[in-house]
């Protein structure tokens, strides 16, 4: 009887291991997946803000999208979003304002670097120009390589837009 007593107690201790384990488990997969989405929205509102800054006169828009018009165009596939460069160490690309940032600028989570935006000028296989809107947003905890820009830790979301000229 006392052998029996002491397998059922092995059975539920190894049993209730497993579930505490499960359950850890469980916790950091929701965690990383509300990261990613805070990271999602902080992008979606980078790129709206650029998009919104690229309908504006250029004389109303902010400085470092003021004298864009005068870009020379270049294919999509060697458009500058792709280089490292472009966004470390020291960012060509447009700071997202706090205040743009809507209801997800109040949340509690901020994140480790604002979001911001690229847009360049680009030709379209069929020979027109457009404006290439590229996107980051970063989730709080959001660490990155000082020299290559790989993500550290957190999460960081990419978006691209193609809004055409006119």
């Amino acid at each position: 009887m006392l052998i029996i007593t002491l397998l059922l107690l092995v059975v539920i201790g190894l049993t209730a291991a497993y579930a505490m384990r499960s359950a850890g488990s469980g916790e950091k997969l929701a965690n990383n997946l509300r990261l990613e989405v805070l990271a999602q929205q902080y992008a979606e509102a980078a790129l709206r803000y650029c998009e919104s800054q690229m309908t504006l006169v250029p004389a109303d828009r902010i400085g470092a999208l003021r004298n864009i018009e005068t870009m020379t165009a270049v294919p999509v596939g060697s458009a500058a979003w792709r280089a490292v460069a472009t966004w470390v160490p020291a960012s060509s690309a447009v700071k997202v304002p706090t205040a743009r940032l809507g209801n997800i600028g109040k949340s509690t989570f901020t994140p480790s670097a604002p979001p911001e935006c690229l847009v360049e000028k680009v030709v379209l296989a069929v020979g027109e120009e457009a404006w290439l809107v590229t996107a980051r947003g970063f989730s709080p905890g959001y660490a990155a390589h000082a020299a290559t820009g790989a993500t550290m830790a957190g999460s960081v979301v990419w978006l691209q837009s193609t809004l055409a000229l006119n």
